[in-house]
């Protein structure tokens, strides 16, 4: 991993994890102590931020991006219509041993209330259904979109019936796939990312 990619990764976790809220400025400075290297990497790893939505220059400053009701709108209909097309592509070839084990770990953090654990399958998952689909700018479109939808994935753990209820939502996505129903897992995926944007209303009043 190089030094900026270590940037890159450290930033875009603070904000994921609402370490750094929403028109919060970014301080190369403090960036720069914490993580014990010189401005260069960081001035890059912010760039990279800026193009995937995260950050935003605002005069002089990096500023996180705020992420208003109509920005998540935007971002979950567009993950919707681009993560469905993609399992156009992938559905036929994606393997029944590799939606076994996810479906396994999705159960295994279920029952150990590990939302972490959950969220990690979770990402797995979704990256299975793009990456297959031999496409490198539907997954690079894809990516941005989910750094985006990222930012709301952890104050959803306050809803104790969440996760059970996402588990379920992806058993189902999970089956149809299985059984190669092209109709019926876009149904299920379109289904699940759509109660996902409806549980987003407690983010921002979070954050609001």
């Amino acid at each position: 991993m190089t030094r900026k990619d270590e940037a890159y990764n450290y930033i875009k976790n603070e904000i994921i994890l609402n370490h750094l809220h929403p028109n919060e400025v970014i301080s190369e400075n403090q960036i720069t102590e914490r993580l014990n290297m010189s401005r260069t990497p960081v001035r890059e790893a912010i760039k990279e931020l800026v193009a995937d939505g995260l950050v935003m220059f605002r005069g002089r400053e990096n500023v996180v991006t705020p992420l208003t009701a109509a920005d998540v709108q935007e971002v979950y209909e567009l993950r919707s219509l681009l993560e469905t097309y993609a399992l156009k592509k992938t559905i036929n070839i994606i393997p029944i041993v590799a939606l076994d084990k996810l479906e396994d770990e999705f159960e295994q953090a279920y029952q150990a209330n590990d939302w972490d654990a959950y969220l990690d399958v979770d990402t797995r998952f979704h990256a299975l259904i793009t990456h297959l689909s031999g496409y490198p700018r539907l997954k690079q479109f894809l990516n941005i979109l989910k750094a985006q939808t990222a930012r709301t994935r952890h104050v959803s753990s306050y809803n104790p019936h969440r996760m059970s209820r996402s588990i379920e939502e992806h058993k189902e996505i999970i089956k149809w796939i299985r059984l190669r129903n092209l109709d019926e897992a876009e149904k299920a995926l379109a289904y699940h990312l759509q109660r996902v944007y409806d549980s987003v209303g407690a983010y921002l009043n979070y954050i609001n």
